[in-house]
């Protein structure tokens, strides 16, 4: 059996593909949003970079000190911070992130939240983010992928008229 950098190749990139939809099917079957977190301000439990994940839940079952990710109140943005107070007959929750040192300007009503963290993946957001930030690096991906397929056909078609 000969020694292929472009098989090699190849295997890894069907492994991370098939953990990719796999993860995101999982994702989706389980009704699970997904962040990257964008700033230290939940560190040290969350960092820069790592992947947030929350599942939706009635107002009712949060508590202060569960960790919700929330609709900024004028911006498409989300955040991710530790609810400190609960006003039940408002339906409001007031948050802080754990690295900071002041709870968060607004409170934050009942139709904002997302969901409650369920768990993260350290480092994975950093993909989101960079996509996000700098489309050059999507387009560089697509290309990789592009490539092992040119060359895999290709070589296809060499072993063919050798053969």
């Amino acid at each position: 059996m000969k020694f292929s950098i472009w098989r090699v190749l190849r295997n890894i990139f069907l492994i991370v593909a098939v953990l990719v939809v796999g993860f995101t099917a999982f994702l989706l079957c389980t009704g699970t949003h997904s962040f990257a977190v964008q700033s230290e301000s939940m560190a040290p439990m969350l960092h820069r970079g790592d992947m947030v994940c929350v599942r939706a839940v009635d107002f009712g079952e949060l508590h202060e000190g569960d960790v919700v990710s929330a609709r900024f109140p004028q911006t498409d943005g989300i955040f991710t911070h530790r609810i400190v107070s609960i006003d039940a007959e408002k339906r409001q929750i007031t948050t802080r992130g754990d690295g900071n040192y002041n709870d968060d300007p607004l409170p934050t009503d009942e139709a904002r939240i997302i969901g409650k963290y369920w768990f993260s993946v350290p480092y994975v957001g950093f993909i989101s983010l960079l996509v996000q930030n700098n489309n050059t690096l999507l387009y560089i991906l697509l290309g990789i992928a592009l490539a092992l397929i040119v060359v895999r056909v290709v070589l296809s078609m060499r072993r063919k008229n050798k053969g």
